[in-house]
């Protein structure tokens, strides 16, 4: 196998940032194992605490390996994991994951659905009608598990991860309303 050049590599991470078109990836990437414990290969989360990186955009998936990198988003299983992660490798498992299926979780609470389809209209400005969001920069809620993004709204409001527009989203937000925004997205099918 051929190594790419440093130039050929920057190319890759500059159009992964901009939504550049979408390369394939031929084999599994080398830091794959470490990935997969808790996400799979395919990117299906084991447990539902967990993200499902399936389907995600490369952008936001680099965005945040970055971020859990250099400690900018904390979590103390992610941190020491990405901390070990070239630029290399980071963008190698943005990629894997992007061409990977995106899977529908299902796993919301049937009761709460219609809540969140009528909470969600405030989201559907950058997460797109169905959670396919307008830039790649962001994340593709669709699919995800119900407890992960109630977890993920949770930890907006609470500071632990910090975003300007979602610190607005979530500060008048509680636990129930945010349960109802994840048995939504985690039922929503990808658009096509």
């Amino acid at each position: 196998m051929v190594k790419p050049s440093p130039l050929s590599r920057l190319c890759l991470v500059l159009a992964l940032l901009v939504g550049g078109p979408t390369l394939a990836m031929a084999e599994e990437p080398a830091a794959l194992a470490t990935c997969a414990a808790c996400h799979g290969k395919s990117g299906v989360g084991i447990d539902p605490s967990y993200a499902n990186l399936g389907g995600q955009n490369a952008p936001y998936l680099v965005l945040q390996l970055k971020a859990f990198r250099s400690g900018e988003r904390n979590n103390p299983i992610m941190n020491p994991i990405a901390a070990q992660l070239s630029d290399e490798d980071i963008t190698e498992l943005a990629l894997w994951f992007s061409e990977q299926p995106l899977v529908v979780a299902a796993n919301g609470n049937p009761a709460l659905m219609e809540e969140g389809r009528n909470r969600a209209g405030y989201c559907h400005a950058c997460h797109g009608m169905q959670g396919h969001p307008v830039a790649t920069e962001w994340p593709i809620l669709a699919g995800q598990s119900a407890p992960y993004i109630a977890n993920q709204l949770m930890g907006f409001k609470r500071g632990a991860r910090y975003h300007p527009l979602m610190a607005n989203v979530v500060k008048d937000l509680e636990a129930s309303a945010m349960s109802a925004l994840g048995a939504y997205y985690a039922q929503v099918v990808r658009e096509d």
